[in-house]
């Protein structure tokens, strides 16, 4: 049975894929203990089998690990860590020196004296063309980034507050440039005197000294039967030692448009794959009778937000028919993702991301999925319980490794491990 160290675990989307390989947790991470709750639950023999560990990834001590588990530099088969991502994601203001964009830094610190046989890191896709501030950057360029992006979070918190009294005067329109030409500067400040570097050279570079070979991915959890089009860079190192390549795992899924995306997950394959699993599909498969299922309970929309539900067509977002609404109901076209858009059920759902602690709106009905719901097209079992408040849940299966792509990871994973224990 091959052996598997976790951080940034989350409610276990990860944790699942490595199981149904037959892969035995010796640690798992996350610093959100509503996660760590999910995850146990769900996965009992954690508590006699593994370390559970709700460090941040700063505080973590590898050599404290190894002795915890019991185990020796080598000997661990796969570290795989789901890294937070807000600072890399396209969503939002990323800032060259947040200070989470550093924690691959922390995940490679682990690998350095752990030293597994494959590495594995997880991300958004952002994270290619993603920069942080080099660590050469002096003190007060560091400080002057924190002060500006600062700004522009009270910024948007200040116009958020306004939109929803419909009152953005000039002024506060004059400041947002003012501060977005500030934000620009000081980027082209920063690429002008080489203050920025890139992560995935940083990265690779690491990797290099580590003495690991690299292998890089965009993959699409549809591709493997996850009812949602969610798109990860899989990063995978493997010790020069072990001298195997790693493949990723091919398509089983897929239409014409994947098969163009992403030819390299289909070559070979001769239209052996099966069609993509949609929003219809995975709610299919739902036991609605059960009403005992705290996560399948709809949120008590408010007979206004209901009203705005009823002009949103199957697959269209509220900012294609601000129009059409009625005065009372219409909201700024820039409102956030959520329960803005509807669902098309006849497709696999575009990244499910909680907007105000709700999800899209359903396809037929007129309020947003619950949490089951949304567990079920990421691809979760039914009996799947998730912990915290409303919100805290919805953000447990949004920011999950959806279990269908974690599942062809380790599969391909578990195949190079077999190729290796064979040659010895």
């Amino acid at each position: 049975m091959y052996t598997v160290y976790e951080t940034f675990v989350g409610a276990g989307g990860s944790h699942l894929g490595f199981i149904n390989n037959g892969f035995k947790s010796k640690y798992v991470n996350d610093f959100d203990d509503n996660c760590l709750k999910t995850l146990v639950y769900n996965n009992p023999e954690l508590e006699k089998e593994a370390v559970v560990d709700n460090s941040s990834i700063v505080d973590i001590d590898p050599n404290e690990i190894l002795k915890q588990t019991e185990m020796k530099p080598k000997e661990l088969d796969v570290l795989f860590g789901g890294l937070v991502c807000k600072g890399f994601s396209l969503a939002g203001e990323r800032s060259p020196n947040d200070e989470r964009n550093y924690f691959y830094r922390k995940q490679l610190n682990i690998v350095k004296v752990v030293q597994p046989k494959i590495s594995i890191i997880e991300n958004v896709p952002g994270i290619q063309n993603a920069k942080v501030l080099s660590p050469d950057a002096p003190d007060e360029i560091a400080k002057k980034i924190d002060e500006i992006w600062q700004k522009l979070e009270n910024y948007k918190g200040l116009k958020a507050s306004v939109r929803k009294s419909s009152n953005i005067t000039k002024e506060i329109q004059e400041q947002g440039k003012i501060l977005r030409k500030e934000k620009e500067d000081m980027i082209k400040y920063l690429e002008d005197n080489n203050l920025l570097i890139s992560v995935i050279d940083d990265i690779k570079r690491t990797y290099d000294k580590l003495g690991y070979n690299i292998y890089m991915q965009v993959l699409n959890s549809a591709c493997y039967g996850a009812a949602t089009k969610r798109e990860r860079v899989i990063i995978v190192a493997v010790r020069k030692d072990i001298n195997i390549d790693f493949e990723f795992p091919k398509a089983t899924y897929g239409n014409k448009a994947f098969e163009s995306k992403y030819p390299y997950l289909y070559i070979g394959l001769n239209n052996e794959v099966k069609p993509l699993r949609t929003v219809n599909d995975a709610l299919s498969t739902i036991n609605y009778e059960n009403k005992e299922d705290i996560d399948n309970i709809p949120m008590q929309h408010s007979p206004k937000t209901i009203k705005r539900f009823t002009y949103i067509p199957e697959g269209d977002s509220i900012a294609n028919h601000i129009d059409e609404l009625p005065e009372d109901l219409k909201i700024s076209k820039f409102y956030s993702r959520g329960n803005t858009m509807r669902l098309a059920g006849d497709e696999p759902s575009p990244t499910l991301v909680p907007g105000h602690s709700n999800f899209p709106v359903h396809p037929k009905e007129d309020r947003s999925i619950t949490v089951r719901e949304a567990a079920t097209i990421t691809g979760f079992p039914q009996n799947y319980k998730f912990f915290g408040s409303h919100t805290k849940r919805c953000e447990e299966v949004g920011n999950a490794v959806p279990p269908p792509l974690s599942t062809a990871i380790a599969k391909s994973a578990k195949e190079l491990l077999d190729k290796y224990y064979n040659k010895l």
